[in-house]
């Protein structure tokens, strides 16, 4: 008895320092590789790894499968890093899926959160309805594992990212660093963004009908995901969305919506898709896609709707035929913030040797000086006789930062600290700069 609880101590002791983020990242690396050689991820493999990575089994609580089906969607994000997208993307695509297993057991969070991963080739599908080029910004509310954002970004796009779960969240800070991360409900993503940067692309796939902190099924948690993402949109931006099928333009009950929703965006294509495209996550529910221009249309109740669900060949040929996306406003009136691209991360070339996920992408071509002034302060400077100061940094002011958008105070005793003047200056991501990321209350 006494070595068993030596044993669990132990375990839980280890548990503890783990870095989730790192070690599903780690085994992700080691599974890739079975991917890149076009080899079964079964079962034993995928224990294996899981079991070296988490220093224990999941039979000790060490880790879930859900934790494993995160890291297998991992090592389908560096196979595509390592070797691109063929010339037959779809045939590369589900050759790949084809190797991973079936998710047959799930969490209460993947239950409560609906966490439905977007699969491989219906997520090269939505990017491609995007017509992404390297000037966009992409904005992926419910990133998950950040498979629409890894077809993004091999477009050569920004990326902007939206998830809610902790662990998930902690999987995308590894996979993107240096990419804008937030972890908000996205039913609201528009007013917890407020003031920051449109983006020019939005892709998501929310929840159909979850909602954080509510037990009960929510049938408006489509619509409020897809709303608030289309004002966070800069004008004549395009978003794409997949849904489950019944959210349709051609369903009486969501009829309105739609109608209400093309006063200020036009709906170019929905269409519903065959269920067995989700056959590897465990499940076999028909969904839908549906992009949508942001320009009112010129009848807001004539809305452009497919019925029938198709097959993914009959999808790709619908959003072939797709029209050119509109000229899209680079500066948006309201804010004078930027939409346009400012960063990009090194491509990853197709058939190079498969790097550490930590050297695929912290080298920025496109980075700049932060210019600062330098300011003489005394320690009265604009003091008043109270408890607590309005924060400010004393000895430097940053061009070109925003507002700080909330109130900041220090104690007065710290407000009467002189600090040194700075001579670093730091190199940044121009986006930071230029797109409204940095307040004048950074130091």
């Amino acid at each position: 008895m006494v070595s068993l609880i030596a044993t669990q101590g132990s375990l839980f002791d280890i548990q503890s320092i783990i870095d989730y983020g790192q070690s599903i990242i780690n085994v992700g690396q080691q599974l890739s590789k079975f991917l890149t050689e076009h080899r079964q991820l079964t079962n034993k493999t995928i224990q294996a790894q899981m079991n070296r990575h988490f220093h224990g089994t999941a039979a000790e609580g060490a880790w879930q499968w859900k934790d494993a089906y995160e890291a297998v969607e991992v090592a389908a994000i560096l196979y595509l890093r390592h070797l691109g997208l063929s010339t037959n993307p779809l045939e590369q695509l589900q050759l790949i899926e084809s190797l991973c297993p079936t998710h047959t057991r799930r969490s209460e969070e993947q239950l409560q959160l609906q966490q439905f991963s977007t699969p491989l080739s219906l997520a090269y599908l939505a990017c491609a309805a995007g017509q992404i080029t390297t000037n966009d910004l992409v904005l992926e509310p419910s990133a998950g594992t950040g498979i629409l954002a890894q077809f993004a970004q091999l477009h050569g796009a920004s990326l902007m990212l939206n998830e809610i779960s902790p662990d998930r969240t902690k999987i995308l800070r590894r996979l993107f660093p240096g990419v804008p991360l937030f972890s908000v409900n996205a039913e609201q993503i528009n007013d917890y963004l407020a003031g920051k940067t449109q983006p020019s692309v939005v892709l998501m796939n929310p929840p159909f009908s979850s909602s954080p902190k509510l037990n009960h099924r929510n049938p408006d948690a489509t619509a409020r995901h897809v709303n608030s993402a289309l004002q966070r949109l800069c004008d004549r931006g395009r978003l794409i969305t997949i849904s489950a099928n019944w959210f349709s333009p051609a369903n009486p009950t969501w009829r309105d919506t739609f109608v209400k929703m093309q006063e200020k965006a036009t709906v170019v294509l929905s269409v519903g898709i065959n269920g067995k495209v989700y056959s590897k996550h465990g499940t076999q529910i028909d969904t839908r896609l549906t992009v949508i221009d942001k320009i009112p249309a010129t009848d807001a109740t004539d809305i452009t709707c497919i019925n029938d669900t198709v097959e993914l060949d009959e999808l790709a040929r619908l959003i072939e035929q797709l029209p050119p996306r509109p000229v899209w406003e680079r500066t948006t009136p309201s804010t004078g913030a930027t939409v346009s691209k400012s960063v990009r991360l090194s491509p990853v070339q197709p058939k190079s040797q498969l790097a550490p996920v930590n050297q695929v992408l912290t080298h920025f071509q496109d980075v700049a000086v932060l210019e600062y002034e330098l300011v003489d302060w005394a320690a009265n400077d604009g003091l008043k006789d109270t408890l607590y100061e309005t924060y400010r940094p004393q000895r430097i002011r940053i061009r070109d930062a925003k507002p700080h958008p909330s109130l900041l105070c220090e104690s007065a005793a710290l407000a009467l600290v002189s600090p040194p003047a700075p001579t670093y200056k730091p190199h940044l991501p121009r986006h930071i700069i230029t797109q409204g990321l940095l307040s004048d209350s950074d130091r």
